[in-house]
Order: structure tokens, then sequence, then C-alpha cells
């Protein structure tokens, strides 16, 4: 209607023109209504056709002015149809797609417009105008926020109409503040967060009322005010209303004082009015009543819901509650069927009844000085049973208030954890031990290097083994690792020692208390005692031979060791003692130099990308995922960080990674659904002008509630105390925590419980074995039970093929992620 009214005043204006002006001032005129008549920020405008076809004047494209219309049927036969139909009918409404006004005129970017023309036979001309379908929306709501600024209605017009969406952002108020409040957290004057009851209101039912405290119009104090709001689903809105009762008992008050007035100027009216208050105070009152009966109604559901609540905390969870001196009054059947302790034997006593000796007596301070503050406090208690027997409990413990918020009591609900700590030293071990020969492995070598103050390592290479493995096949190469191994540990000279399986043909002997010289003497004298007789395997007697590279000190013991044991076999000598200054770091110095002109270029040319890779779902398919960083460089080659990161670690430009991989990868995932993580080492996280920004763009972007901070290098941060409270504050806006390489590093499990993880992402090098090995099926058994009892989802790394994809799924684990499910990629695939 709207357009056609449009069309109407066009055409009222082009017959007064065409019947006392000139050509010349005809041509004029008709320019002022084609730059004149714009709307809808000139999306809207006129078109004036002659009878012939001739386009006399086009508001959004003059380029078109003097041509004639058939030019439209190869590119715009719509529009042209349309024309062909109001010159045939006279008029009519009609749809077709054109270009919008700020794009060239290319038919790939095009929107849909719906039209109205008419046709004036006596002037020959055919007179149009049209509206983008997808404004109209916009037109309309501009409309209805126009109208509700002036309207009014109530006692003194104090009731007015308001308009906001589910993002918590402001459409239209009378107050103009509210347009740059935090609506997320306001509160009224008695602590209620009003606009996050509006949309539990809005989403939930659609429509309701509720009630709260809010400034009348013109004052400082808040009054207490009843609201009716609805939830228009197509736009977004939230639109509501209200009155104050306060102004409900001054419009009482104000028709008192009328009554008073016409009383005293005439009777005969004082029956109406009487009768007119009766008629409003039984209106007051139906509604009183019915506001009533909805309170005592949801009231009673509510009082069901936390019946229902109880029902199912007590039949899953271990709750006691205490008084504020922490004197047991309660404790529910689940309590005492595992303390093994009667009901009646805790009300009274307080929880030292079932203390074990060996929960630290600092867990119990820390406990009390956090509930005592009011707050919340969460750990884990190892106790006794009645029987003696000790299990772990992992508790939540609540302050409970009354309503003046004072303190009254304390409720503990806690869960029996003691298969999670039972299964954690097995678990351990599994990811200690080398499964060929039962030897520690690299991880276990690390663990006893970082807790030694110095020590003497050496690492063996036995020579040529990749050529016995060529010629006798893997499981004769299996073979000689376990006789070999046998051979060290059963040798007088050795076996002193702690011995190790790095990897393959490596092996590693560790000593954190012996004397250098005797320890590289005995070690010598082992090895060739050792390499003195031969092995046997398929009947053919091996000799071996070995290279071995040795190191003294604490500090990167291992990387040195193995930079002696690399000279050694560069220069085929028997074995070598580490010494700085003969090492030729020439090569190495040029390599870093090239590194770091690479990663300098980078960074200066926006180089630095985010590539993503997908981890889906088993159960429903869904995709996350994982922003790993890569360089492309001068060649458009695509670098990995193995090239580069840890050389970056020891110069200015790491952070600058990092923030630029952070900005990038929230940036992607800003318009979309899908969580994503981002992988954070123990540098990013101690980094504090990192994690402010991680912090502060994830929440300008709302891409909290989607973001995953994936930790790597869980073995340098896990004895952090200054990371579980950083990580506390993005799991509190919403984000959540992964672990990565979960089952090849040395793993704090006590840790992993206190910065609560959501996600174990268990290392490839494991998955990679789980349809062929025994070992490895144990152990990725083992972490998915762990994982269950801590709430916590699996992820499996390295699929790379469906064999894995089926043993990964049967495991139980949640997630799946490797090159058969998809490679990183530039942008996200779907």
């Amino acid at each position: 209607m709207r357009m056609r009214d449009q069309v109407r005043s066009a055409e009222s204006f082009v017959k007064y023109i065409f019947k006392h002006d000139t050509k010349d001032e005809i041509r004029i005129h008709l320019e002022a209504l084609t730059s004149s008549f714009h709307w809808d920020n000139n999306s809207s405008y006129f078109f004036v056709i002659s009878k012939d076809g001739t386009i006399l004047h086009h508001g959004g494209n003059e380029n078109v002015h003097g041509k004639n219309i058939n030019i439209l049927k190869k590119d715009y036969s719509k529009l042209y149809t349309f024309l062909y139909k109001v010159y045939k009918t006279g008029g009519a409404f009609g749809e077709y797609d054109y270009v919008t006004p700020d794009t060239s005129d290319n038919p790939g970017t095009r929107k849909n417009k719906i039209a109205y023309a008419k046709y004036n036979k006596d002037l020959g001309l055919l007179i149009g105008t049209s509206v983008y379908e997808d404004s109209i929306d916009t037109i309309v709501k501009n409309e209805i926020v126009a109208a509700l600024e002036h309207e009014r209605f109530g006692f003194d017009n104090y009731g007015y109409f308001w308009i906001f969406t589910t993002d918590y952002e402001t459409v239209f108020h009378i107050n103009p503040n509210l347009y740059t409040t935090d609506l997320y957290n306001l509160q009224d004057s008695n602590g209620k967060y009003l606009f996050r009851e509006f949309l539990k209101i809005a989403k939930e039912n659609s429509s309701g009322y509720t009630e709260y405290y809010w400034t009348l119009p013109g004052a400082s104090a808040s009054s207490q005010k009843i609201s009716y709001l609805t939830y228009i689903k197509e736009w977004d809105w939230i639109i509501g209303t209200g009155f104050y009762f306060e102004n409900l008992a001054l419009q009482m008050e104000n028709e008192n004082k009328v009554a008073d007035t016409v009383l005293s100027n005439n009777l005969r009216k004082v029956g109406f009015v009487i009768a007119l208050l009766f008629i409003l105070v039984t209106l007051i009152s139906i509604f009183i009543y019915k506001r009533i009966r909805h309170i005592e109604d949801s009231e009673e559901r509510y009082t069901n819901d936390l019946l229902q609540y109880k029902i199912v905390i007590d039949k899953s969870a271990l709750v006691s509650i205490t008084d504020t001196k922490g004197i047991i009054t309660h404790v529910n059947d689940q309590y005492s069927k595992v303390t093994g302790y009667a009901t009646d034997k805790f009300i009274g006593k307080k929880h030292n009844l079932i203390s074990h000796p060996d929960t630290p007596r600092d867990v119990y301070k820390e406990l009390w000085e956090t509930i005592k503050k009011g707050k919340i406090w969460r750990g884990i208690i190892k106790n006794l049973t009645a029987g003696g027997d000790y299990f772990y409990q992992k508790s939540t413990i609540v302050p409970f208030r009354n309503k003046h918020g004072k303190v009254i009591k304390y409720i503990s609900v806690s869960h029996d954890v003691t298969e999670v700590f039972e299964n954690k030293t097995k678990l351990q071990q599994y990811l200690s031990i080398d499964d060929l020969t039962g030897l520690g492995n690299r991880t276990s070598l690390l663990k006893d290097i970082s807790t030694s103050k110095s020590a003497d390592l050496a690492i063996i290479d036995i020579d040529g083994f990749h050529t016995i493995n060529e010629n006798y096949g893997m499981k004769a190469g299996d073979d000689l690792l376990i006789k070999f191994s046998k051979r060290l540990t059963s040798n007088s000279n050795i076996r002193v020692y702690d011995i190790f399986r790095l990897h393959s043909d490596v092996f590693a002997i560790l000593s954190t208390n012996s004397n250098k010289e005797t320890f590289i003497a005995n070690v010598e004298k082992g090895i060739a005692s050792i390499c003195k007789d031969t092995i046997t395997l398929k009947k053919s007697e091996i000799l071996i031979r070995t290279f071995v590279g040795y190191a003294h000190g604490s500090q990167l013991l291992l990387s040195h060791a193995d930079a002696a044991l690399q000279f050694a076999k560069a220069n085929n000598v028997s074995h070598y003692i580490y010494d700085p200054l003969k090492l030729n770091h020439t090569e190495l110095y040029e390599k870093n130099t090239k590194t770091l002109k690479l990663l300098s270029w980078a960074i200066e040319e926006d180089k630095v990308v985010p590539f993503f890779q997908p981890i889906v779902g088993v159960n429903d398919k869904t995709k996350k995922y994982e922003c790993l960083m890569r360089i492309i460089d001068q060649e458009d080659n695509i670098i990995s960080p193995f090239v580069f990161l840890d050389i970056s670690k020891q110069t200015r430009f790491y952070p600058y990674l990092t923030r630029i991989i952070i900005k990038k990868s929230i940036d992607t995932f800003t318009e979309t659904d899908s969580e994503f993580s981002i992988n954070m080492s123990s540098e990013d996280i101690l980094n504090t002008e990192t994690m402010n920004f991680l912090y502060s763009y994830a929440n300008e972007k709302k891409v909290m509630d989607r973001l995953i901070i994936e930790i790597v290098e869980t073995e340098s941060i896990s004895e952090s105390t200054d990371v579980a409270a950083i990580l506390q504050q993005f799991k509190d806006q919403g984000a959540r925590i992964a672990i990565d390489d979960f089952g090849t590093g040395y793993y704090n499990f006590d840790y992993l419980l206190k910065i609560k993880a959501d996600y174990i992402k268990i290392d490839g090098s494991i998955i990679k074995l789980i349809a062929k090995d025994e070992r490895a099926q144990d152990v990725v058994h083992s972490i998915v039970s762990y994982a269950q009892k801590l709430n916590m989802e699996t992820i499996a790394e390295f699929i790379s093929d469906e064999t894995l994809e089926k043993a990964a799924i049967e495991m139980g684990i949640d997630y799946l992620q490797g090159y058969h499910l998809g490679k990183p990629e530039p942008k996200p695939v779907d």
C-alpha cells in the first residue's frame, strides 16, 4: 500500500509538470523527481518509462537514461516481464532481482525487489517504484519504534513501552542511558537481574508477567512495578510495558478527590462514581487474585522441582549439612552407606570423625577460610570408613544464607571418586613404562631428571639397527632390543643405575648420586662387556656396536647428552662426553638466523595464519575446530611450527605469534556457532599480557562460551600455583579447558582435577596403536574410564583411517581428530 501511494503521488506530480511546463522544464523537474524521491538509504526510488519503452528517468542508475527496456531482456528478464505486464494491465505489483545501489551492474550481486508500477495512457508514461525485500522488516521495525517514542498511557502518562533483544541490546527505551547499559548485569534495588528474568519468561513462555523495582520517570527512588512482556521470535524482540503500584494508589487517591468534588457539586453523580470505583477495585482485585494464584502455583511447582532435585542428589551423591561451627546436623543415606556409619552416629559430631591422617591440615585450613568468607569451596578429601578403609570424596561445600544474607549453615555435596584415584597409579605406570622392554620410558627419565639437583646421563644408540630391521624383520628387531635391555639390567657395572628406553634403539642410563668419572668408567666397562658377545637372531649371530653420548649437570641434561651422541655418530667414535667449547655451532647458528629472519618477515608481512582442523563428535557428528599456527613463506610454502616454534620461544617474537593467532582465530569464528580451540603453552599462560588480550578480545567478540583453551606442554606448568587461578577466570566466563597429548608426558593427576579440565586429548602415538596393540588398548581404556569418572570428555588424535576410527568409537572416545576426518585447512570446512 505504501508503494502504491508513493506512485500515485509521483503520478500527480508528473501530471502537473506535463500540463504546465515546457519540454526542457519537464526534463528538469523529472530530474528533481529522481534526486528528491529517495528513501530507505537510497535503495528505493522512482523510474519513469515512455509508452515506446524509452527509460526517461531511473533513480537508481542514470546510465540507462534514454535506453529502451529491451536491454533488460537478457540480464533482467523478470523485470522486463513485470514492465510488460504493467503496460498491458495498467498497473500491477511484482518482484524481480536487481543490483543494489552500492554495487556495479553485475548480475552476480543482485537482491530481490518488490515493486509497484502504473501505466497512465493519457500521459503515455509508466511510473513505478520498488523496495528491496530484505529492507521491508527494517522499515516496519523503524516505524514501530517511531510510533512508540511518543506513546504514553496511565497516570500522569507514566506508562510507556520498551524493546530489547535476546543479546541484551536495547532497541527502544525512553531512558537514553539504557542504550549503553550492560543489561545482562543490571539489577533492581533488591538485587534481581531484571533482563535475565525478562529473557527467561520470553523464551520459556513467549509472554508473561513479572514484578520488580524500577525508577519512576522524574524520580530518584525505585518503586514496585509489574510488567507484561511478549517475545517476537522473528525479529528477536522482547516488547514490554507495565505500571507502578504507586501510580495505582495515586490514581485511586485522585479518583477519591474527584468523587468528593463531584459529591459537593452534584449528588446525583455519586452513585455513578462509586459504581465506577467499585468496578475498578473489583477488576484490580480479580487481577491481584489471579496474580496470587499464579505465584502460588509457581511456588508449588518450584517446591516440587526442589523435591525432585533433592531425590536425585540423595540417590547419586553424599550429602551432609553442618552448622557454622562444623557440627553435623544431617547426612543422607548415601553418606552412611559409603562411610559405614549409621546416620545417628554423625549427628552432633564434626567431620573429623572420618578424617584421614593423609589429608594435609592445609586443606582443612583453606576449606574453612573459604566458606567462612561466604564462598564456595571445591576439592578432594581423603577420609576413613568405619571399617578402617579409606575413600576419596570430591566435594563442593556451599554456604547457605537466610533471607538477610547471613550464613546459617554449610551444605556439602560430594561424590565417591576412590576408583579414580586407585586407577590413577595404574594409569601413571602405563604412561611411564616402555611396553616392549619394561624399562622406564622418556617420560620417566624426564621426571627423574627434573627432581635431581645434578646427574650424569649416558645415551646409547645401537649402530645399524635399521639395517637389522630391514634384513631380519621388525619382530627380530624387537627381539634384539629385548635381549639388549636384559644385558643392560643384568650387567654388574650398569644395573646399579636407572635404565630407560627412549625410543627405537636408543637407551639411557642415569645416575643421580655418583661421581662423573666413575659413572663414565662403569658404563664403558658395561657396554664393552655387553657388546663382546654376539646376539642370536634367526640362527644368525649378530655382533652389536654402539655409540654413546655423555653429559653431566641438571638443566638441558638430555639435550646435551643427545648432542654428544650425535657428535660421536658424526665422527664415528664410540663415545663422546659433552663439551660445549668443542662442538661446532656454526651450522646451528646459521639455521637459527635464517629462522629468525623468516619470523620477522612473516610478522611484518602478515603471513602468520591459523589453519583449522575439525574435531568430530562421535554421537552427534558436530564439529569443533583446532586452530593451528602456520607461516606462509616467500614461495607460498606452508611452514609448520616444528620449524620455528622452539627458536621463537627464545626471542621476543613468540608472544606476537600467539596474539596474532588468537586474534585471527577469534575473528574467524565470531560470526559462527562453532566451538574452537587455541593452543596455549606454559609461556603463553604465564604471560600476563597475552592472557589479558585473550580474555578481553574473546569477551569483546562474545565467543568466550565457544572458546576452548588447549594446554600444551602440560608437564611444564603442572606445578605452577598461578595457572589454575588464571584458567578459572576463563571458565567463569564460559570457556573450557583441554589437555593436549595426554598419555605421553608426565601428568600430576591431582593438578588436573584442580584446573577442572573439560577435555582430555589422547596422544596420537598411543591412538595409532589401538587397532593392534593390547597394551595401547589398556592405556586408552584406563584414560577413558578416568575421564568419565571426572566428567571429562575424550578426544582421539591421529585418526588416520577407518580402522582406527572404529576402534576409537568402540572404546568409548567422545571426539575424533585426524587426517581421515579432515586435514588442517586455511578456512573451517563444514
